[in-house]
């Protein structure tokens, strides 16, 4: 049976029907594991992934399918997925609980919005790569395969295939 198949479809779709997008939203801050949720309204989930809520997904517009998730994707509890564009988690990564990726800034229709126009790009995490707890990923960072970026810490910059970072703004770790 696939993963479609496997929630009660009618209840999914008046919920759909009678609050949109928003209101699958809301049943990922309350649900347990999201996998299947998240399938159903668009994104791509690989085998063997386990994507524990509350998931806070934001700016998804009518469906989450700006989300593209691989094989045995680790995601914890408490986690920010920002899919205003493009947001590819590959094959084997972990986002510890607390993190939060973006693929856009925008300070809205405020007065610094001359002075910081809003910005996007699509965002990916590398095959096997780790983000450790209460790390944010900001907008145009992607993380490359295998690399690490510690708890905690801020990324301003795209980290390279195995490199390790830390810190706020993250700056290269050494190990070991």
């Amino acid at each position: 049976m696939g993963v479609r198949a496997t929630l009660n479809e009618a209840w999914l779709s008046a919920l759909y029907r009678t609050g949109g997008i928003a209101a699958i939203n809301r049943r990922l801050l309350l649900a347990g594991r999201c996998e299947e949720l998240l399938a159903q309204f668009g994104a791509s989930v690989g085998e063997g992934c386990v994507l524990h809520g509350p998931l806070v997904v934001h700016n998804a517009q009518e469906d989450y399918r700006n989300l593209s998730i691989g094989h045995n994707v680790h995601v914890g509890p408490l986690v920010v997925l920002d899919i205003a564009e493009r947001l590819t988690i590959e094959d084997d990564a972990t986002v510890s609980m607390g993190a939060t990726i973006l693929t856009h800034a925008d300070v809205g229709d405020r007065p610094l919005a001359e002075t910081y126009p809003r910005t996007a790009e699509p965002a990916r995490v590398g095959a096997g790569a780790w983000i450790g707890a209460n790390a944010t990923v900001l907008v145009g960072c992607d993380i490359g395969a295998r690399a690490v970026v510690a708890a905690g810490a801020v990324v301003r910059e795209p980290v390279p295939d195995g490199a390790v970072v830390g810190g706020v703004p993250a700056e290269p770790l050494t190990h070991g």
